[in-house]
């Protein structure tokens, strides 16, 4: 591990990982030593307790012998008895000896004290007491005499049998208790070891770590409260003396940038209050340009805030009354107002076209893709460019210029468009239906008079005179008719409210008939041209469905066909319809089916083949969907 302080290279024991890392490691090996010997004893101990009472039972199984061979000449017990019960204890014997844990502890052991009691007691029991107890347990007719002889001399060695398994007894416990006191010697060292192992821990941490570590938490302190000024004291060859020199220069150097950002900070609030400004300036403009005409004031305001906002001395705005001519009219803001010096739009070296941009001049067009209304021109002085945020702002000016003036220049055609268009159908409806009444009755007066020459009877003058009151009753009636259709106008939010308006209108005024209105058209735009043709249409087919169908219901429904087209029916349950509706003085039908066209649609008149029910079915595609 390699840390670099101030060009220096420390050693590789100087780090403070590598100082607390080693004891812990001690400390970590000296438990694992401790827990692995543990373990050891406690293996190597496992049986100790087992031997020991395994011992005692021999003790007494070895006394149980004796009283075995005493017991056939108090007559409690005959020879067979004798030599089964021998011959039981003797087996017992041999499996303890050589086939319990003694042999393990004991006979397999490299202690040699307990080897040696273990080998006097085995040598004894194989070289004395199995003798002693052969002739009886071999021959179970055993005369008296030689239970007698092995009576005697078995009582004789077995106090010197038992002492010798008390002393196996005392070498087993003698080495468990070795065994636990070294373990008892280990764990104290290692417990020593260990405290000796935190103690250094504890002093190089307090002196490396600690210590180090306040004075950094203090400067940390003082950092945060805007101090940058505080240093810390430790030098040392090490992770925490890297830490605490980088921290001292990055004080040194936060102080530096601290210095920087609040220039930094002074210079964008100052462009940020710029940019308030100027966004304040072009949302007045918008809305300026946007309620009502553009006229001379209007211009005037927004040409002396913006030179206010920009601070460029000499600004102007030159623009025409029509769309592409080459006469403009001269705006400067407020206080500079003064005629043109130039005269001649045509050469006008402010013109966008002219290169006039090394002395800080520039003219910023009025215009949209097909149409010029002028230009904006800025002048900053010589050798003085216009700033990038100045132009950013004249140019959007412009654009917001062009636009408004563009769809002003639009609304004054499409109104003037829809105005003609407009009179042409009021001139074709006259035409169609009060001029050619009034062509007729001019014939019957002319017709009458005549009669009145020729003095005809007064039967066909009556007779003339009453087809001229029908034709002036006829024309008077769609004289009013065609007034209802002059006045109506789409003043409601929607098509749908006006259709509802519509049938609550002939509800209200036909309480026999029921009108019912049926809208699913969803998301259909119509413009507004389509919206009154086709609310016209819909009332003149209500209006024939109400006074000549003689109807008692009428529907009216409004969806979506194939194609996003939009479909419009009047379905009456009335008389239907004849083979030739149109009629001499009516001509409702014919409008319609001129209404149909105007918005590119179709108009179709259907009814049932009983005569019983008319349909009438406009259908159009709409200008959104064309």
């Amino acid at each position: 591990m390699n840390i670099s302080i101030a060009g220096n290279k420390p050693k590789f024991l100087q780090s403070i990982t590598i100082q607390i890392l080693t004891p812990m490691a001690v400390i970590g090996l000296l438990a694992l030593s401790s827990m692995l010997v543990s373990v050891l004893v406690t293996l190597n101990t496992q049986h100790d307790a087992e031997a020991i009472n395994i011992a005692g039972s021999m003790r007494m199984q070895s006394y149980r012998i004796a009283v075995l061979l005493q017991r056939p000449f108090s007559g409690s017990l005959d020879h067979r008895q004798l030599s089964e019960s021998l011959s039981r204890e003797q087996r017992e014997f041999s499996r303890k000896l050589y086939q319990s844990s003694i042999f393990q502890i004991a006979g397999e052991s490299d202690e040699h004290t307990m080897k040696t009691a273990y080998q006097k007691v085995k040598d004894n029991w194989e070289n004395t007491v199995v003798p002693l107890l052969s002739p009886i347990v071999s021959k179970p007719t055993a005369s008296e005499g030689q239970i007698a002889d092995a009576s005697a001399g078995y009582l004789a060695q077995v106090d010197s049998q038992v002492a010798d398994i008390d002393n196996l007894v005392f070498s087993i416990q003698q080495n468990t208790e070795e065994k636990i006191e070294l373990l008892g010697m280990y764990e104290g060292l290692s417990i020593f070891l260990s405290f000796l192992a935190l103690v250094f821990i504890v002093m190089r941490t307090d002196q490396n770590l600690v210590r180090p570590l306040r004075d950094l938490v203090r400067a940390a302190e003082h950092t945060s409260l805007g101090d940058f000024s505080y240093r810390t004291y430790y030098q040392g060859v090490n992770e925490m003396g890297l830490l605490c020199s980088t921290f001292n220069a990055m004080s040194a150097s936060l102080a530096r940038h601290y210095r920087e950002l609040e220039d930094l900070v002074d210079e964008k609030t100052s462009q940020l209050q710029q940019t308030n400004q100027m966004l304040d300036f072009l949302y007045n403009t918008a809305q300026r340009l946007s309620e009502g005409a553009i006229d001379h004031r209007k211009l005037e305001l927004i040409i002396t805030e913006l030179k206010k906002v920009t601070g460029i001395p000499q600004l102007s705005l030159c623009l025409a009354n029509q769309a592409n001519t080459d006469k403009y009219d001269l705006i400067m803001p407020i206080g500079q107002q003064h005629p043109c010096l130039i005269g001649d739009c045509v050469n006008c070296f402010m013109r966008p076209e002219k290169k006039h941009l090394e002395n800080g001049e520039i003219s910023f067009p009025i215009e949209d893709s097909n149409d010029n209304f002028g230009f904006l021109y800025a002048k900053t002085g010589l050798h003085l460019d216009i700033e990038p945020w100045q132009l950013r702002l004249i140019e959007a000016v412009a654009e917001n210029l062009s636009t408004a003036m563009a769809l002003q220049y639009r609304e004054g055609i499409s109104q003037r468009l829809m105005l003609f268009e407009e009179r042409s159908i009021i001139a074709r409806e006259l035409h169609d239906s009060l001029a050619q009444s009034l062509s007729y009755m001019k014939f019957q007066v002319a017709r009458i008079d005549k009669l009145f020459d020729r003095k005809a009877s007064e039967e066909q003058i009556r007779e003339g005179v009453e087809d001229l009151q029908q034709g002036l009753n006829a024309a008077y009636k769609h004289l009013r008719e065609l007034l209802t259709t002059f006045r109506l106008k789409l003043d409601t939010p929607s098509l749908l409210h006006a259709l509802r308006a519509t049938t609550d209108e002939f509800d209200r005024v036909n309480d026999n008939i029921d009108i019912v209105l049926n809208y699913d058209l969803g998301n259909c735009p119509l413009s507004p041209n389509e919206d009154i043709h086709t609310l016209h249409i819909i009332r003149e087919a209500i209006t024939n469905a109400v006074k000549h169908a003689k109807a008692g219901r009428i529907e009216l429904n409004c969806k979506r066909g194939s194609n996003n087209s939009a479909v419009f029916s009047v379905v009456d349950d009335g008389i239907g319809i004849p083979s030739s509706p149109d009629r001499d003085h009516h001509y409702g039908l014919s409008t319609m089916r001129e209404r149909a066209t105007l918005v590119a649609g179709t108009l179709e008149i259907n009814s049932s083949q009983d005569q019983q029910g008319t349909e009438v079915v406009l259908t159009f595609t709409p200008e959104a969907f064309r």
